[in-house]
């Protein structure tokens, strides 16, 4: 009986601390790269700081150490089967930490920080000149570097806002939203406990919270990510079939957004309609609310398509394709790495998804207790679903971080390149996670769905 009790006080102590655990855990590897980054408004200092090694290696040990425990030990967190007011006072307080820190690099940011990110500077200016010419004018001719929604958002600050506090504050609050909407979002499909969770992770990758500090559009992508994902689950329900329309329109946005995706988002369409085929077979032609979700996607790319054709294309077939893509730089930068040095963009691929899986396991040891359980259930129209939304991105932003990794190594001296010096753990850390962080969100809710027939503990 003694023994019993004392099992049982354990199990009650593991589920007490979970949360705290996950916590700190976050907040040690946000203040890891904040301390270890150097001084951020001196160039030299920011490009030879050792933030990017030492989160990677936090990131290695995490979650190797957690894996490893779950499989060889079988200690798991059992995170959701923890007391709710700990999760809830741990997690909100980590992600005001985190909130905090960012708006402390976000106005401590300087126009120079823009400048050397390249990025910000960019979405900058395309958001002037839309005020003053109501198109995409940069240094005097049209540009598509970038996607439009981003400097669009920006223009409306900058009609009323000096550009750098302007920029400032529309960072500011398209940041805190996207946090807003994955808190709402995820609360809408899993409740409170595991929306404050979910929220806490997003709040404190440093990746994230950099990047955007430095006015980069991972924001928008984020909530336009999330929303679509949401769209497509909630069309799931028969009673709700035309949420697929609006999930047409989110990914449209999405891939306005982020120009980096170029067309290669043909290959996340043609994924998801395998997927949707798998289930409905040929029915999916004759449904009405899937082909208006199809309809607005086409609509609103074909609009931008259409506009850079006109701008850009010389009448030739072979400039037809850099004409038409959203980023003239990710089309040189494709053009160089597949048709140059298709080699090295191979092994680059494999080193990336390495990379990125031991960056994936330091949040999957948070949740191995339930997303082990998604397999069994992997023909589920949800969980494969997610497991998709996850995989995609993971896929896309293999191929396209070695595509800009050979490129950028090609052309750029050592000094100018924000991984060096060269290392795939570097160019993980500051480039390669602002494509996949978004995968968090879905990752998160696969483990959600999965622990919805999850034996409670008696604690609960």
């Amino acid at each position: 009986m003694h023994t019993k009790i004392q099992t049982v006080l354990s199990g009650r102590s593991t589920l007490f601390f979970s949360s705290i655990l996950v916590c700190v855990y976050l907040l040690i590897c946000l203040f890891t790269f904040l301390l270890l980054q150097g001084d951020m408004n001196d160039w030299i200092a920011f490009m030879h700081g050792e933030a990017s090694i030492a989160l990677f290696f936090i990131y290695c040990i995490a979650g190797v150490v957690g894996i490893s425990l779950t499989l060889f030990f079988k200690k798991e967190l059992h995170l959701l089967n923890a007391s709710h007011k700990v999760i809830a006072v741990s997690f909100l307080l980590t992600t005001i930490i985190g909130v905090s820190v960012f708006t402390y690099l976000n106005f401590s940011a300087t126009q120079e920080n823009y400048t050397w990110m390249h990025d910000g500077m960019v979405y900058q200016q395309m958001g002037q000149s839309f005020l003053v010419n109501h198109e995409f004018i940069i240094d005097g001719r049209y540009t598509h570097h970038f996607a439009p929604v981003y400097p669009l958002y920006l223009a409306v600050f900058y009609t009323f806002l000096p550009v750098h506090i302007g920029t400032q504050i529309a960072v500011e609050i398209i940041v805190v939203l996207s946090l807003i909407v994955t808190l709402i979002v995820t609360r809408k499909l899993y409740g409170l406990t595991p929306a404050l969770i979910t929220t806490g992770l997003i709040a404190t990758v440093p990746t994230y919270l950099f990047s955007a500090s430095r006015n980069y559009a991972e924001p928008i992508m984020l909530i336009l990510y999330t929303l679509t994902i949401y769209f497509i689950l909630e069309s799931l329900n028969p009673e709700k079939g035309n949420r697929i329309i609006a999930a047409g329109l989110c990914a449209a946005l999405g891939f306005l957004t982020k120009s980096s995706l170029g067309y290669f988002f043909i290959v996340t369409g043609l994924a998801g309609f395998l997927w949707r085929f798998y289930y409905m077979k040929w029915r999916i032609f004759k449904n009405k609310n899937y082909l208006m979700a199809v309809l607005v996607f086409l609509v609103l790319v074909i609009a931008w398509t259409g506009r850079n054709l006109y701008l850009f294309w010389d009448g030739s077939l072979s400039g037809l394709f850099a004409a038409s893509q959203t980023s003239d730089y990710f089309t040189a930068a494709m053009v160089h790495s597949l048709g140059k040095d298709f080699g090295s963009v191979f092994i680059q691929f494999w080193f990336f998804m390495v990379l990125t899986v031991l960056f994936m396991l330091s949040y999957t040891w948070i949740f191995s207790a339930y997303v082990k359980n998604s397999f069994s259930r992997i023909r589920d129209e949800r969980i494969s679903c997610l497991w998709l939304s996850i995989m995609l991105p993971l896929f896309i932003g293999w191929l396209i971080g070695a595509i800009y990794f050979v490129f950028e190594n090609d052309w750029m001296p050592d000094y100018l390149i924000s991984y060096y010096p060269v290392s795939q753990a570097r160019y993980l850390v500051f480039t390669l996670i602002r494509y996949c962080f978004v995968v968090i969100v879905p990752f998160s809710w696969l483990a959600y769905e999965s622990a919805k027939k999850e034996p409670r503990h008696s604690n609960q």
